[in-house]
């Protein structure tokens, strides 16, 4: 007779069937995990740098200066920086608009050595530009974690070294602005510092942060000597350089200038009523969203979508500076 036998029971298919159920939700929830941490990225705001909640005592100034120096034309100024040729249109524009508000005071232009031409230093001197020529001032930590773009503007810390040049009181330009009205009050600030707070798209709104294209301030040695000191030991986001530096280190000792001095193009963006409340008080428009003076978009201003009136505003301005200037202009540029 055939040897038979009765299988032992066993939970082989059971334990198959167990570790198969297990995988599925291991697997289930690791997509879920992966797919709220997606979510999560896109509807999270984006992180702020609040100086006030990160205090680093780096002895500024104090804000308040109740000696408040005379202003005259010798001894206050205007200033710009230029650091690369492709914004020589931005910096003559920016020059013609000063004098065109009748601001009186010296108009200084640092610009880093053996990186601006011949001919855009004489468009700069045509205007009315004192050009300055200035060593690069390199970002902290061989610019680790900086904006490739902003490279160079640690350079704008010079403006504090115009003590040396007689100058008591300056008001710092960014080359992307446009001076719309007479701005002679800022220099009789009794303020060591003064700037405009930022305006952030992509969810970050109005800040309480300043931002640095518009600045007034009392140049002293003394105050860029401490800048230079803590530069590379003090601890903010490197992404935006000078400003997150400059935010840091006047933090608390800071005024806030209205918007009509820095009237950033990201207000319109932001809140359209709010910029139509301010056009006509404007003093500078900061144009952060676009910059008309970049040659290859021409002189169309129908391109320009909804900033096509605030870029009509530049054109005009070099409209009219090249009706008075072209002959001296274009001598620069043989």
């Amino acid at each position: 007779m055939p040897y038979s036998y009765t299988p032992l029971p066993t939970n082989h298919g059971f334990h198959s069937t167990k570790r198969r159920r297990i995988g599925l939700i291991l697997a289930g929830l690791a997509g879920l995990v992966l797919f709220l941490s997606g979510v999560s990225l896109v509807l999270r705001k984006p992180i702020r740098f609040i100086p006030q909640k990160n205090f680093q005592d780096l002895h500024p100034p104090n804000v308040v200066d109740g000696s408040s120096p005379a202003a005259s034309s010798s001894t206050t100024a205007v200033v710009s920086t230029l650091y690369t040729d492709s914004y020589i249109w931005g910096t003559a524009v920016l020059g013609y608009s000063v004098r065109q508000a009748n601001v009186a005071s010296r108009l200084l232009l640092p610009y880093i050595e053996d990186r601006i031409s011949p001919e855009a230093l004489c468009i700069a001197r045509a205007v009315g530009w004192e050009p300055i020529a200035t060593p690069l001032i390199k970002p902290p930590h061989n610019g680790k974690g900086i904006y490739f773009h902003f490279a160079d503007q640690y350079t704008k810390l010079t403006v504090w070294t115009l003590d040396k040049l007689g100058i008591k009181k300056a008001v710092y330009l960014d080359s992307d602005t446009l001076v719309r009205r007479n701005i002679d009050e800022l220099f009789d600030l009794p303020f060591n510092f003064g700037a405009v707070p930022d305006v952030h798209g992509s969810k970050g709104g109005f800040l309480t942060n300043f931002n640095a294209g518009v600045l007034a301030l009392r140049p002293s040695s003394s105050v860029f000597n401490q800048m230079m000191k803590v530069l590379e030991s003090a601890s903010y986001p490197l992404d935006q350089a000078e400003q997150s530096f400059l935010n840091l280190f006047f933090v608390a000792n800071v005024v806030r200038l209205p918007y009509a001095y820095n009237a950033n193009l990201e207000i319109k963006r932001e809140s359209p009523k709010l910029w139509e409340g301010l056009k006509d008080e404007i003093r500078v428009v900061h144009y952060t969203q676009v910059k008309p003076f970049i040659r290859e978009h021409g002189g169309n201003t129908k391109t320009w979508g909804s900033f096509a009136e605030e870029v009509g505003w530049w054109h005009q301005v070099f409209d009219e500076m090249m009706g008075e200037l072209r002959d001296t202009i274009e001598e620069c540029q043989r």
